[in-house]
């Protein structure tokens, strides 16, 4: 239960309250996008690649044994 006194004054201008509220978001997508760094692509592309073989390990590993069989008779 809270009082009256606790309670966060509302502005008299609703559209001063959103447009503060949207200034303050726009601030922080800026700020999160600087954040991420030059290699943020790098990055997704190997969450990606990650999550892709993990999900599928015993598939992986087939494909990359028989990807390095191939390759110790090609160079045989």
């Amino acid at each position: 239960m809270t009082s009256a006194s606790a309670q966060a004054p509302l502005p008299e201008d609703p559209r001063t309250f959103v447009s503060s509220d949207m200034a303050a978001l726009a601030s922080h997508m800026d700020a999160c996008k600087q954040s991420q760094g030059r290699f943020v692509s790098l990055r997704l592309g190997g969450d990606l690649l990650r999550g892709l073989v993990s999900s599928r390990i015993v598939s992986t590993g087939a494909l990359l044994g028989v990807a390095v069989l191939a390759l110790l008779l090609y160079l045989a």
